[in-house]
């Protein structure tokens, strides 16, 4: 898990001062000799004090002040004065104003603060800096932030759009992603710390805990009004819900271990758990259809589809009959009726239409006998990775064009192949009212045996 630095932006300031005494150098500034130091630096002094007075919150030391950046005798545009922390601020910082060079009676030049005092300056290069008064900066740079109210414990809130990560920017990691069926949830980063957000709306973490920021590149599909969608923070044995969305940035106040802090996303009863230190999915096996590179249909095959007679050709006083049948897949990592495979395993949807003709009698003299025939499918199989795996048979669906009897399998996400084998069972007894023929059986059976229908899934998923 990424952790926020917490540095003394000031600390290099320590290393750089060069001091001189009382009577020190004649200054210079664009090329001017300078006058009244000592007077433009207690303006300054008094500028700054009322700046910080009047702007955001913040804490200074006694021994917070400005001072000239100078470069041998030459002074540096920029003077400098601090340390302070603003409220909003991880660090304590320096500010910085531009010199203004106004002429006096001698032909010399005294310098006057600028009315704008810019935060979190860094120290010019090569200079040092200089007070006539020899005056130090404070030997501990570090200075307290001012206090913020106290967040809600136990409760998650969001950061407003504009301070959430520069997306932007480079990417450090690859992003921890989790799907649900209808939308997708992608962590790019987290951050724990003891304070969040800027000026206008800073908080810090109750007593016992810190700040989890979890920074979101998408977040789709998570309603968290549903019935059958819910995500949380899982810390241990405590669990923080999130119930709302309202932007890219969630913060939760968390105790016990943050490193081993989880992003839980259930959908409809399944949680499926991100690892928020290393943005890995905790079980590879959980909901493995979403994450199987697999398309949903199967390529086109010739196999698909096929005709067969119940003998080669017709005879007198013979059983004649046909079958032709038509197989269609899907596979679907999730069905809202059966709900969720087994871990590592998707539903495989075979749905077999089928057309008949018979079976009939065919006696002699053209004349004919006729069955009340029920028709059944028996022993529905796929082989997968050497495997045999038996079907459930589901819906019958009739359609205007298309339809037929649904039969479902689980079967491993990362198979990319299968192969559908069925019988098709015709049995009935004689129609006694509509038969001609005198010697017809008095019932029939017949199974019409589909073999090695083949059901091959392209390599690339649509969804990645």
């Amino acid at each position: 898990m990424k952790k926020k630095a917490t540095s003394a932006a000031a600390a290099v300031f320590v290393s750089v001062i060069g001091l001189t005494g009382c009577g020190g150098p004649q200054l210079v500034y664009n090329g001017q000799e300078l006058s009244e130091v000592e007077k433009s630096m207690e303006e300054i002094d008094a500028a700054w004090k009322q700046s910080v007075a009047n702007g955001v919150e913040a804490t200074v030391s006694d021994d917070s002040r400005c001072y000239l950046q100078i470069s041998e005798d030459t002074v540096a545009e920029a003077a400098v004065c601090g340390p302070v922390h603003y409220l909003g601020d991880d660090e304590t910082t320096w500010d910085g104003t531009q010199w203004e060079s106004v002429a006096d009676d001698k032909d010399k030049y005294s310098l006057r603060p600028g009315s704008i005092f810019a935060h979190g300056q860094q120290l010019q290069a090569n200079t040092q800096l200089y007070r006539p008064d020899d005056k130090e900066p404070p030997a501990e740079l570090d200075l307290d932030e001012p206090d913020a109210p106290v967040a809600e414990k136990d409760k998650p809130f969001w950061l407003p759009v504009g301070q959430a990560p520069d997306e932007s920017g480079p990417a450090t990691a690859k992003p921890g992603v989790l799907k649900s069926p209808v939308g997708t949830v992608s962590v790019v980063s987290t951050e724990m710390s003891e304070r969040v957000g800027d000026a206008s709306n800073r908080k810090q973490a109750p007593e016992g805990t810190r700040f989890l920021t979890i920074n979101f590149s998408e977040l789709s599909g998570f309603e968290p009004s549903s019935d059958v969608s819910a995500m949380a923070v899982v810390v241990g044995d405590k669990t923080y819900p999130i119930e709302t969305v309202e932007g890219k940035s969630v913060v939760v106040p968390v105790a016990g271990d943050a490193e081993k802090a989880l992003l839980q996303l259930t959908y409809d009863g399944l949680d499926q758990d991100l690892s928020l230190a290393d943005l890995s999915r905790t079980d590879d096996a959980v909901a493995a259809g979403l994450y199987s590179g697999l398309e949903t249909e199967p390529k086109e095959s010739d196999s698909r589809s096929g005709e067969m007679a119940m003998n080669a050709a017709k005879e007198d006083n013979t059983f004649s009959g046909s079958l032709s049948y038509n197989v269609k897949a899907e596979r679907l990592a999730y069905d809202q009726e059966r709900k969720w495979p087994a871990a590592g395993m998707s539903w495989l949807k075979v749905t077999l239409s089928t057309t008949t003709n018979g079976p009939k009698w065919d006696g002699e003299s053209y004349k004919s006998g006729f069955y009340n025939l029920t028709k059944t499918i028996e022993a529905p199989t796929v082989q997968v990775d050497g495997k045999s795996i038996t079907g459930e048979v589901g819906d019958l669906n009739i359609g205007v064009f298309s339809g037929g009897q649904e039969i479902w399998y689980q079967v491993p996400s990362a198979s990319p192949q299968a192969t559908f084998s069925a019988d098709v069972k015709m049995a009935g007894a004689l129609k006694s009212d509509s038969s001609s023929a005198e010697n017809s059986p008095a019932s029939v059976e017949h199974v019409y045996q589909i073999r090695d229908v083949n059901l091959e899934f392209a390599p690339q998923a649509k969804n990645g």
